[in-house]
């Protein structure tokens, strides 16, 4: 079946509540309480936008990508495997890799928009970070949808 849709979801904030183990320090998220409690990824909760999320994958017209710019770890994944629901491709931030957020996403996106099977699929961008989204929707001019959280730094 031809890809009619791309769905593209941010994780923490917009279909993941991992606020458990986040916090910021003068309004920057605190990378190093971030990593000490990666081991808690299992605790993480859906959000209500899961069950859209969940629904795109089982939607074989859709391809669904999640574009974070967590470091992925293995509870990290064992949460999207088990959880969440694995999706299509997966965008994330290698360990040590201080690239912006906006500019991670956009270059592990860049690639399918030149797919010839993706051409003429209605593309969505899913993301808590105001300034994320409008730098991959202006990219690609895609349609973005904010999501309104607490994670959105």
């Amino acid at each position: 079946m031809p890809i009619k849709r791309i769905a593209i979801y941010d994780m923490d904030g917009t279909i993941v509540d991992s606020s458990h183990r986040y916090r910021t320090i003068d309004n920057k998220i605190d990378l190093e309480y971030w990593r000490n409690h990666q081991h808690l990824a299992m605790q993480d909760k859906l959000l209500p936008l899961a069950i859209q999320y969940q629904s795109d994958l089982a939607d074989s017209s859709c391809y669904t990508i999640i574009a974070t710019a967590r470091v992925m770890n293995e509870p990290d994944y064992c949460f999207v495997n088990q959880v969440l629901g694995k999706p299509d491709y997966l965008i994330s931030r290698n360990q040590g890799d201080a690239t912006s957020g906006s500019k991670l996403k956009i270059a592990g996106l860049a690639k399918f928009f030149n797919l010839k099977n993706f051409q003429g699929a209605a593309a969505v961008f899913y993301e808590d970070n105001t300034a994320y989204l409008k730098a991959v929707c202006d990219r690609f001019n895609i349609m973005g949808v904010y999501i309104p959280s607490v994670q959105g730094h």
